[in-house]
């Protein structure tokens, strides 16, 4: 009883360390990831937008990890910034969907907006698993990987927030990926999808 409360203390320290990183280091965007779905350009702020800008900033963090990984210089020094790059544009996206006037709220293409969700968290279960699987020494590591799993949750629930059935359709479309997900331990959005 007291190791697991004491486990549960120094998560939610961890997490709350891990935001205030992130709060405290902006996100800079390198060059942009040329296999990720695009949806056509809005010049209006709605849901599908704001998926879309996440979408291409995951899609320019995401192979910059790739290539880490690949080259063997995956490492503290050189992932903790990008993962946190990474939770940064994901808490963003949160914010500015928070932040819909509601007359763009509760509307959009619902299979479009779970095509666009679902390639976002399958890029970033895929990198995430190479990265653990890669054996690279990153000490924060597990905190890292339980601050994306708590802000892609936070994101997967706004979305369901706006539009009602939403995740049934995300979670059809990452039957594939539910095991990865579980490798990685991302338990709040295994759960957020009904795995």
């Amino acid at each position: 009883m007291i190791f697991s409360r004491a486990i549960s203390f120094v998560s939610l320290l961890t997490v709350f360390l891990s935001f205030t990183f992130v709060a405290a280091n902006p996100a800079a965007f390198a060059g942009a990831r040329s296999d990720v779905f695009t949806v056509g350009k809005r010049q209006d702020t709605d849901i599908t937008s704001i998926l879309t800008d996440l979408q291409s900033q995951v899609g320019q963090i995401l192979p910059q990890i790739d290539t880490l990984v690949a080259n063997g210089n995956a490492n503290d020094a050189t992932v903790t910034p990008l993962i946190n790059q990474l939770t940064s544009a994901i808490g963003t996206s949160n914010d500015n969907l928070n932040k819909l006037p509601e007359d763009k709220k509760h509307k959009g293409d619902k299979d479009e907006i779970a095509k666009i969700i679902a390639f976002i968290v399958t890029d970033i279960t895929k990198t995430l698993n190479g990265l653990l699987l890669s054996g690279a020494f990153i000490p924060g590591l597990g905190a890292l990987l339980v601050t994306v799993d708590v802000v892609l949750n936070k994101l997967l629930t706004g979305v369901e927030l706006l539009l009602a059935g939403v995740l049934k359709l995300v979670a059809v479309l990452l039957v594939d990926v539910a095991l990865l997900l579980k490798s990685i331990s991302f338990g709040l959005v295994l759960a957020a999808l009904g795995f």
